[in-house]
């Protein structure tokens, strides 16, 4: 029987696994609400569900709810982005 202490893992770089995650991890809150958008889009606001936003996003639902507080909160932040480049645009 092979125990967790005697199973060999492969060799990686930590600072480049640990480089990788926080590139992610600052795209994350882009990648979200361009999901959201696309899901929006498709289906409308009241049809649209948070685990249908993470799904086309890749993540957990719960990851959302570490960077929206709600459907609503997701939808504003769209809609403020959207102005944003609209006003830049000027």
């Amino acid at each position: 029987m092979t125990t967790e202490a005697n199973v060999e893992r492969p060799a990686r770089s930590d600072q480049r696994q640990r480089k990788l995650w926080r590139r992610r991890k600052r795209d994350r809150p882009g990648e979200i609400l361009q999901a959201a958008f696309e899901e929006f889009a498709q289906k409308g606001f009241v049809a649209v569900r948070m685990s249908d936003i993470a799904r086309r996003a890749g993540v957990t639902k719960g990851t959302l709810y570490l960077y929206f507080g709600s459907k609503l909160d997701l939808f504003n932040s769209i809609a403020i982005a959207g102005r944003s480049k609209s006003e830049g645009a000027v």
